[in-house]
């Protein structure tokens, strides 16, 4: 046991005398007919005495455990104020990034003198050449302008890191807010444009010339998104998949020196490349040789603000927040400073650009070993369930069948927290401005990517904050990740039945494993490359019956009429369904070995399925829901739930439904995994 752990032993003793926290029956509305509206039924009660906190784009269980684990984390990271952590620490370095996003006034002192030296570049772009030099210094401080470059495993060869770059540098939240005519459209672009005249105001500027900056800034990311991809064509892995040398590149993309970029960003002698979006970059590049270097210099200014206008304080911060939070995403007020600077840090995401140095923080404090291994032991139990379900599938072959079992018995699961932690000597953050730690920070990240490209991939290296209230499928990897900000009640509570936990943890752990088998996971064989390694007749039938998941989700109709994406959310409906199936299979195997009563006058099998709906009660404002509608993957909480039971025959038998009305018709079912 790694020796920060042993401190929480007291905890974990106490919390196996308390009792189980993770179904509260006062949460169902019973005057609901679970077989009519189930979600309704499983959280009516909570969604009608639960406002949205004014400081939240909405609320539900999600949000309060990942508030409970913010809360761990700035206790922690303020008494590291009176009890520093060893110096040139992770702990000490992200205890020291959090003081500086603390220090309002050390903020507002230093106004934006740390952009100076990016500004300094931006202002020396005047032809291609010197764009390269530009972008290469924005890119490495974190500013993904123009277009993003980073390092990941090789889809050909998993065990290498290749380079890749993808279209970016967009301030609207994706390419299509730039094209749809919709009344609500056209007002956030006539907001953006108000947004972008305020901080170039706040930047110095004067209104009117600020003003008319804006709409040259618009317009100017308008040609930029008209040759992206849309966010539904980005899921396309053969599509984004366009391995080529540098010398391909400049020759199919011209007009930009490629070679010269990649030298200057840190990728020097670079052999082979991922080139996302090809058309994007060919128009890229002809922008680049074509477009003023006045227009250029407007655009990379504003995406060095962009960037960094939330760590500035004052008024850049506020118009940070009345566009982005309370335009888009209906937040009412801003949240309490140590959440906001705890979340740039890497809080809500985990990952950059000091995710793991968190981690380490929160696991230091909050997570129970017990819980590992109890939840290793829940993992076990659900590929078991899922190598059944292979085993029996009626449509798949035997040839496809073999190397789907292979997958499932080599997928590497990763559980609670790293076993080797990410190095951060090399992170020069300390006693500097909060921006200048972020971009501090980007660059330690940037270093270490460009470092990485050609080098064997390290299987062990987590991509999520062990804090984060979330779970992950890695296709390159074939691997699982269940953090331990997740591993918590009402996901996962020690104390509970296993009805409870297989509803709860389980559903989230069936869910990644069946993102292994999603469309998109489907395409990655055991080792992660991507390799077609399902016979013609079986992809097929794969096919034809994730177009009815496609069909199912895209009636579903969310705010302002908005309807759900149904190719863009395939993936996680996929996996949404058939990890639902093989976790309640996985119970029903548990209960034959541990039968279980029934608990509040509740069957195991009803309680698996309130468990699965109170996982994602929620309530979300209209802005959120919109905004998650047009750019999330996930479909919104309750057609998760909805869309997930209409699949599933064991539902209806579980509340005693008429199957004929609660459930679709075994044609329109899924029945993939």
């Amino acid at each position: 046991m790694p020796a920060l752990l042993r401190r929480v032993l007291p905890l974990v003793l106490a919390a196996a005398a308390s009792p189980s926290l993770a179904l509260d029956v006062a949460n169902l509305d019973k005057a609901i007919d679970p077989c009519a509206d189930f979600y309704r039924y499983a959280n009516g009660k909570w969604i009608d005495a639960t406002p949205i906190p004014a400081d939240r784009p909405g609320w539900g269980t999600f949000a309060e455990v990942y508030e409970r684990n913010e809360k761990t984390l700035v206790a922690a990271l303020h008494d590291a104020r009176d009890h520093p952590p060893p110096a040139g620490s992770p702990q000490r370095k992200v205890a020291e990034f959090f003081a500086s996003g603390m220090d309002e006034e050390a903020i507002r002192r230093a106004g934006l003198t740390p952009l100076e030296p990016l500004m300094k570049g931006v202002a020396g772009t005047n032809d291609a050449t010197s764009l390269a030099r530009t972008l290469a210094a924005l890119h490495a401080n974190g500013i993904n302008a123009g277009f993003a470059l980073f390092s990941r495993p090789d889809t050909r060869d998993s065990t290498r890191y290749l380079a890749d770059i993808d279209q970016s540098g967009l301030g609207l939240p994706e390419r299509d807010y730039y094209f749809k005519e919709d009344a609500r459209s056209v007002r956030i672009r006539e907001a953006y444009v108000k947004h972008v005249a305020r901080v170039l105001e706040a930047a110095g500027d004067g209104a009117a010339d600020a003003s008319r900056e804006a709409a040259a800034v618009l317009a100017f990311e308008t040609e930029l998104a008209r040759s992206a991809m849309t966010i539904v064509e980005r899921r396309d892995v053969d599509r984004t998949e366009n391995r080529m040398r540098v010398a391909d590149l400049a020759a199919q993309a011209p007009g930009f020196p490629w070679t010269e970029y990649f030298a200057l960003a840190g990728a020097r002698d670079l052999g082979e490349l991922n080139v996302n979006q090809p058309q994007y970059f060919k128009a890229f590049a002809r922008r680049a040789a074509e477009v003023s270097p006045g227009e250029w210099r407007l655009y990379l200014r504003w995406q060095v603000l962009r960037y960094t206008e939330d760590k500035l304080g004052g008024a850049f911060e506020q118009a940070h927040f009345d566009f982005y939070e309370q335009m888009l995403r209906g937040r009412k007020e801003a949240l309490a400073r140590e959440y906001r600077v705890v979340d740039i840090i890497g809080g809500r995401i985990g990952s950059e650009p000091m995710g793991q140095a968190l981690g380490m923080v929160f696991v230091d404090r909050a997570f129970s070993p017990q819980a590992k291994v109890r939840s290793l032991e829940l993992v076990a139990h659900i590929k078991s369930a899922l190598v059944e379900r292979l085993s029996s599938l009626e449509w798949m072959g035997e040839d496809t069948r073999r190397r789907a079992l292979e997958k499932v018995a080599t997928m590497q699961v990763k559980m609670g927290y790293p076993d080797k932690w990410r190095d951060y000597s090399d992170a020069d953050v300390g006693p500097y401005s909060f921006v200048e730690n972020w971009m501090r920070a980007k660059a330690f990240l940037h270093r270490r990517d460009m470092r990485r490209i050609g080098q064997p991939v390290d299987r062990t290296e987590w991509n999520m904050g062990p804090h984060v209230v979330n779970a992950s499928y890695n296709g390159r990897a074939n691997e699982i990740t269940f953090p331990a900000g997740i591993l918590q009640p009402p996901f996962f509570d020690a104390n509970a039945d296993d009805a409870v936990n297989y509803g709860g943890i389980g559903v989230v752990i069936g869910h990644e494993i069946t993102h292994g088998f999603d469309d998109r996971g489907r395409r990655f064989d055991a080792k992660g490359n991507l390799t077609d390694w399902w016979t013609e007749e079986d992809a097929r039938r794969y096919v034809e019956r994730a177009a009815r998941v496609t069909r199912q989700y895209g009636d579903y109709v969310g705010v302002e009429s908005v309807h759900v994406n149904g190719k863009l959310t395939l993936g996680e409906n996929i996996a949404d369904i058939g990890g639902t199936k093989i976790a309640y299979l996985a119970l029903q195997k548990a209960l034959k070995e541990h039968p279980e009563g029934k608990v509040d006058g509740l069957a195991p099998e009803q309680r698996f399925f309130l468990s699965f709906a109170g996982i994602w009660r929620s309530r979300t404002r209209v802005e959120q829901e919109r905004l998650q509608l047009q750019t999330d993957g996930h479909s919104p909480a309750r057609f998760r739930v909805l869309g997930t039971i209409s699949n599933m025959p064991e539902y209806a038998q579980a509340f005693s439904c008429d199957a004929s009305k609660a459930i679709l018709s075994e044609g329109a079912r899924a029945n993939i995994w």
